[in-house]
């Protein structure tokens, strides 16, 4: 990754902590707290719609950073119009924090991901401090672990058998390999909509 990636994800993910979040928050920006996959009704239809946000002329008396706001809008010209900047296409969901946006700039989450998946099946626990610890907060690291061990043995399986034959990311033709593919088409709907901002 290039060293200018690293330094812009780095300050938007110090400037951009969910703590700084003005009201009104969006309904889906918040951690994810039950199993989506749970529920066979999920994921529900998503609207054509925009996350954007706008930086707040207040600033957080402990930090002295400032705030901001995330809404979500119809178009690019109504958050335009709102003097709000779009940060992704989609509803404002759980990781479309400033924050998340930063540790997506800076890394790529999925040898995180794939790691977490092993370590959950020892511990939920276990598994979401792995994650954590690459993406640091709390929202994605939750989520990373639910849909990296979930929906269950379907992904696993294939994963821990890619993994063990440490197969590259993406075949010769350029297609995904199994395991990513696997996550893809299992876990993938329920991830783009709980999460929102997604490299999928």
């Amino acid at each position: 990754m290039r060293s200018g990636q690293s330094s812009a994800g780095g300050l938007v993910r110090a400037h951009g902590s969910p703590d700084l979040l003005e009201e009104p928050i969006p309904t889906l920006v918040d951690y994810v707290k039950t199993n989506p996959y749970d529920d066979p009704s999920n994921p529900p239809p998503s609207s054509d719609v925009y996350c954007a946000m706008q930086w707040s002329n207040a600033t957080d008396p402990d930090t002295g950073l400032r705030r901001y706001k995330l809404g979500n809008f119809n178009s690019e010209d109504e958050a335009g119009a709102a003097n709000y900047s779009i940060t992704h296409k989609g509803h404002c969901g759980s990781c479309s924090t400033l924050q998340d946006l930063g540790v997506y700039i800076r890394q790529n989450l999925t040898d995180s991901t794939r790691n977490c998946g092993k370590e959950g099946v020892i511990s939920s626990k276990c598994s979401t401090s792995v994650f954590r610890r690459s993406a640091s907060r709390s929202s994605v690291s939750r989520y990373g672990h639910t849909t990296s061990s979930t929906p269950g043995t379907s992904v696993f399986w294939v994963c821990m058998w890619s993994d063990l034959r440490n197969e590259p990311f993406n075949k010769p033709d350029g297609s995904l390999n199994d395991c990513l593919q696997c996550d893809e088409d299992n876990s993938g709907p329920n991830f783009k909509y709980f999460s929102a901002r997604t490299r999928r």
